[in-house]
C-alpha cells in the first residue's frame, strides 16, 4: 500500500496583518460614517429646521401666467394660485407660513409632519 500524500497547503505568512489590516481600515471607514452623519445632525439643527404638524391649508386664488427665461428660452407657465401650509413647530410656540407647489399642497393632509427650514 503507498503512503496518502498530504496535499500541499499554502498558507500567507502575512495573513494576519492583512487581516488586522481590513478590520482597521473598515473601523476608520465606520468612525468616518458616524462623524459626518453627526455633524450633518449638528449643522440641521442650528439652521433652525424641525418637523412640525400641519395645522391648516391654505389656497389662494390669483391666476397669472408665469414667465420664466432660461436655457431653452422663454417659457411660459399658467399659475392658479398660491399654495400654503401652516406648519406648527413641536412645543407649538409658532406657526410657519410655507409656500409649496400644487403636489405637495395636494398629497399633505392637515395633521402630517412637515420638514421645515425657516427662512432667516
Amino acid at each position: 500500500m503507498k503512503p496518502v500524500k498530504e496535499p500541499k497547503v499554502y498558507r500567507d505568512p502575512d495573513r494576519t496583518k492583512i487581516l488586522w489590516l481590513g478590520i482597521l481600515v473598515a473601523v476608520v471607514v465606520l468612525a468616518a460614517i458616524v462623524l459626518a452623519t453627526m455633524s450633518l445632525n449638528r449643522t440641521m439643527k442650528s439652521t433652525g429646521a424641525f418637523t412640525g404638524k400641519i395645522i391648516a391649508k391654505e389656497f389662494t386664488p390669483e391666476p397669472a401666467q408665469e414667465i420664466t427665461v432660461g436655457q431653452g428660452g422663454l417659457h411660459s407657465t399658467r399659475v392658479e394660485g398660491e399654495y400654503k401650509l401652516q406648519v406648527e413647530t413641536p412645543d407649538g410656540a409658532k406657526v410657519f407660513n410655507v409656500w409649496v407647489d400644487r403636489t405637495v399642497y395636494e398629497e399633505s393632509e392637515v395633521g402630517d409632519d412637515y420638514y421645515v427650514i425657516p427662512s432667516p
